[in-house]
């Protein structure tokens, strides 16, 4: 028969390379986009969903400013385009327990563990 696996063999590195490279340049948008959220700077932007999951941190940190809670968001578990920006969630995560009139929730960053198990694993 005829002997592809060199040929297997390259394809696979040079897939290895792109995903490598999807993912730091995809870190390296959600790293941006979370130090901008923390200085409370105006976002003009908000990186995809697909981005999110590509750098490995699918978990969304939303706050109430109505009831003071937060809560994680899974991105993977969203029925959203995966191109869809991550800002454009806020509008239907509007929080349960408080009124209609409540404020709009934040959005405080993206990251790879629920910010609960996140701050408990800190605390081993």
């Amino acid at each position: 028969g005829v002997r592809t696996r060199g040929l297997d063999i390259a394809i696979n590195a040079k897939r290895q390379v792109a995903d490598a490279a999807a993912r730091a340049e995809a870190k390296g948008v959600i790293e941006r986009w979370n130090e901008q959220l923390a200085a409370s700077r105006d976002m003009l932007w908000s990186p995809t969903i697909r981005a999110a999951l590509i750098a490995g941190t699918p978990w969304l940190d939303v706050f109430c400013p109505g009831c003071g809670t937060s809560r994680a968001i899974d991105l993977r578990k969203v029925d959203r385009h995966p191109l869809a920006s991550v800002a454009t969630l806020v509008l239907g995560l509007r929080c349960s327990w408080c009124p209609e009139s409540a404020p709009m929730p934040r959005v405080l960053g993206l990251h790879a563990l629920p910010p609960a198990a996140k701050a408990a694993a800190s605390n081993l």
